[in-house]
This record gives C-alpha cells, structure tokens and sequence, in this order.
C-alpha cells in the first residue's frame, strides 16, 4: 500500500497545495500546528487502522509526509 500519496492526499484535501513535497518541514512551514496534529493522528488511526502510542506522537514522527508514512509503516509492520 502507498501510505504516502494516502497521506499526500489528505493534506492536499486539506489545502496543502502543490508545494508540498514528501520531505517538506510540516513545522517550519506553519502548515501543521497542534490543532492540525491531533487531526492527522485521527485521520492515520482511521484510514490505516492503527493506533498510534503517545509516545510516537513527536514532531519527528509528524515532521515530513515521508515521517509519517515511515510511522505508518513501523506501527503496521
């Protein structure tokens, strides 16, 4: 399964725009703040049927859409 262009999607859907690339700061470039964060967690256990642990829940894990993809991955196995 393509986890990324999922993900890719979902911000588009949420007008990301064409800017937005796989290794785009999600921080640095104000797009995700903690109100978006808590959107995406929502979003992540829903579509991929997952639950993702407080502890995973870090800016690293939410940095860039290859991130989260590769958090999606780990959590699926």
């Amino acid at each position: 399964m393509d986890y990324t262009k999922i993900i890719m999607d979902f911000f588009k859907e949420k007008g990301a725009g064409d800017d937005i690339g796989i290794d785009t700061d999600l921080f640095g470039s104000g797009f995700v703040n903690s109100l978006f964060a808590l959107e995406i967690v929502v979003f992540l256990e829903d579509t991929f049927n997952i639950r993702i642990k407080n502890k995973d829940i870090n800016e690293e894990n939410f940095r860039t859409l290859q991130n989260i993809s590769a958090l999606v991955e780990r959590i699926k196995g």
